[in-house]
């Protein structure tokens, strides 16, 4: 509602004016009324009202001096002059003051109307201006303290209250408890805009909280909150009643640091509070994580990437090495799923398996191909920056499918390799062939030469070995009269009664039997 008073020296006009503009239907409440411009003036310093619907001729000060007075003393106020004259001196005075109508009696309800939503609007308009002056200027306040508050590393720089302009910054230097909250926006990063948190919600806010987003981390916001209090729970409680009302509205992931009685403790708390947020389950999509900064880091086993296993690495690198995206994506997208049903796996232990398995990629890459990554696909220095699980999935993800793309002839070499192995067995097939001793020879990790020799040949390199033992058995059975133990040994099996059996689970008869049943035919 907007405030208004009347004055005007003549009682029935006073009543007359506040009778119609009851019926307008407009938001307006009346505050008082006064008979000449000097009770005005006096009635208009006590209200403070937004509209002044004044006469012009009046006893004891006249409209003239009144006007003069209002504009100094109570210049947000908007003037409306109603008067029964016309005479340019009135008219100039109201122009000079800016007035938001001059309506001359007598007037019907359509004048006064069209004054009054004038008036309102122009009220609309400069409140909406100083809105937008104290946003700005809170808002370039909040970006100079986000830069010293998440400042990477501690030195003796410290803010003033005096550096300040806005009322909030400025406030805060006077508070003596102080908590820190880090949150992630709900749906980042599908969500950019920052709506849930920010915006215009911050009306919403307690007293002495201010929030914005971090300077350096999309999608992280900071919340800070303090209170005149000493007590330790004061800006702690406040912190709580902000988080209840955003997981109202959405999942929330935070976390709270314990409270500090200064404002130079300021960053401590926010790296405590970042620090148990990178503690929590990678797979956790909501909480707040209040626990205390001494147990953070209980996880160091499996977040330590050097002692961490995968059995699926050598896959891993294989398809990396053929250029094969599907499959290492999918891979990467399995081992993800792990971690988010194993509540053992946190953010930062995830991040450390990253940076880890980002070195294997590019060493072992540089190794086969030649290549590294670009500088635009470099992880480590990122990662610091990434706190939202499906953030890392992704960026993770994205520069597998970079490294791949830059793979040369994707499966070519491998194509070549898995011949040049062939041929090696087609050739030495009678000595006593293992896996591991080609890997050797081929310079090759076993599991990778296994997959790549499957892949390539459409069958593993023990049934190729096997098969190609088999066909040569039959060749010397029907075409030598070789005893059977001579043969096994020519063939790579040293052992006569494991012939015997791999011959038979293949052909369905022994040596002897396969030999005379042929012979027969």
């Amino acid at each position: 509602m907007y405030r208004y008073v009347v004055i005007d020296d003549e009682t029935l006009i006073r009543k007359a004016i506040v009778k119609k503009i009851s019926t307008l239907g407009l938001p307006l409440a009346w505050v008082g009324e006064a008979e000449d411009g000097e009770e005005g003036l006096a009635l208009v310093v006590r209200e403070r009202p937004d509209i002044i619907l004044t006469d012009m001729r009046m006893p004891v000060m006249d409209g003239v001096s009144f006007l003069h007075a209002v504009t100094k003393q109570c210049s947000g106020a908007q003037l409306i002059v109603v008067s029964g004259y016309s005479d340019f001196e009135y008219t100039r005075e109201a122009i000079t003051s800016s007035v938001a109508g001059y309506i001359l009696k007598p007037f019907d309800d359509e004048e006064l109307r069209q004054a009054l939503a004038k008036a309102i609007d122009r009220i609309e308009h400069a409140r909406l201006n100083r809105r937008n002056a104290m946003g700005i200027e809170l808002e370039l306040d909040l970006v100079r303290f986000a830069a010293w508050l998440c400042r990477p590393s501690e030195d003796d720089a410290f803010p003033r209250s005096e550096s300040y302009s806005s009322e909030p910054l400025r406030g805060l230097f006077s508070a003596n408890s102080f908590a820190v909250a880090v949150l992630l926006e709900p749906d980042f990063p599908e969500n950019k805009s920052g709506g849930s948190y920010l915006g215009k919600e911050d009306a919403r806010l307690p007293e002495g909280c201010l929030r914005f987003p971090h300077p350096d981390m999309p999608g992280i916001i900071i919340l800070i909150s303090s209170d005149a209090l000493s007590s330790r729970q004061a800006a702690a409680t406040k912190v709580n009643v902000c988080l209840a009302d955003y997981a109202r509205k959405a999942e929330t992931i935070a976390a709270v640091s314990g409270e500090c009685d200064s404002v130079q403790a300021l960053p401590r708390a926010y790296r405590s509070a970042l620090s148990l947020l990178e503690s929590r389950p990678f797979g956790r999509m909501s909480g707040i994580h209040k626990m205390p900064p001494e147990r953070v880091g209980l996880d160091e086993t499996a977040a330590n990437g050097t002692e961490w296993r995968w059995p699926l690495i050598e896959d891993f690198l294989y398809e990396m090495e053929e250029g094969n995206e599907t499959q290492a994506v999918r891979i990467v997208e399995d081992l993800f799923a792990a971690f988010r049903i194993d509540e053992s796996f946190t953010m930062r232990a995830v991040k450390r398996i990253c940076r880890t398995l980002y070195h294997r990629i590019v060493e072992h890459l540089g190794s086969v191909h030649g290549i590294s990554p670009d500088a635009r696909l470099e992880m480590p220095p990122l990662l610091g920056h990434i706190l939202h699980a499906e953030s890392l999935e992704q960026r993770f993800l994205q520069f597998v499918r970079d490294v791949v793309g830059q793979v040369p002839g994707r499966t070519a070499k491998a194509a070549v390799l898995s011949q040049q192995i062939k041929q090696y067995i087609d050739r030495h097939y009678a000595q006593q062939l293992t896996l591991e001793e080609i890997a050797d020879r081929f310079f090759l990790h076993p599991v990778y030469l296994s997959v790549m020799f499957k892949e390539k040949m459409g069958e593993t390199f023990q049934d190729y070995l096997r098969r190609i033992r088999m066909e040569r058995a039959k060749h010397l059975l029907l075409t030598t009269k070789y005893r059977i133990d001579r043969i096994s040994v020519m063939i790579g099996y040293e052992n006569t009664k494991y012939f015997y059996k791999v011959f038979k689970k293949e052909t369905g008869f022994t040596p002897a039997d396969y030999r005379q049943r042929q012979i027969s035919v």
